[in-house]
């Protein structure tokens, strides 16, 4: 048992003597540098004064406005048109506000695939209609709407 202690003590020896770590040499420091004395270089001769200012030039005579020009004349028995003043005209019979009409339009392009319409009429109290349009993915949205003078009411489904 001697032997194994006395064996085991020189290979714990010999590691202890062996270098530690990897065969690596450290890079030697660099050379101090000198410190800078001025961040700014200093100008070689003194500046040179900013030039004068040239002279203002004297500005360009301006034109004399030109003429106003004449109100064109009456053409074909209408007054001529006049935008100094609005006029106001008379509301027609019935009110004006809400009077009855009734239209529809439409289109129906096959080849674009653009496909709308509108109806609308109103007795000059309530005013209704509906309005289709063809979606991309090929329903048709319809819109029924109704205004009775307490705002607008829609009822929108898709066929």
């Amino acid at each position: 048992m001697s032997a194994k202690v006395l064996i085991l003590a020189c290979v714990v020896a010999v590691a202890v003597c062996l270098p530690q770590g990897y065969n690596y040499n450290a890079p030697a420091p660099p050379p101090p540098q000198p410190a800078p004395s001025n961040l700014y270089q200093t100008p070689q001769s003194p500046p040179r004064p900013a030039p004068a200012p040239a002279p203002p030039r004297p500005a360009p005579p301006r034109p004399a406005p030109a003429p106003a020009p004449a109100r064109p004349s009456a053409g074909y028995g209408q007054p001529a048109a006049s935008n100094l003043s609005p006029s106001q005209s008379s509301p027609p019979a019935g009110g004006g506000e809400g009077m009855p009409y009734d239209f529809q339009w439409g289109v129906d392009d096959a080849e674009s695939g653009n496909s709308y319409s509108h109806v609308e009429n109103s007795d000059g109290k309530t005013t209704q209609g509906e309005y289709r349009v063809l979606l991309p993915d090929g329903r048709t949205q319809v819109v029924k709407f109704f205004d009775n003078g307490g705002g607008f009411n829609a009822e929108v489904t898709y066929e």
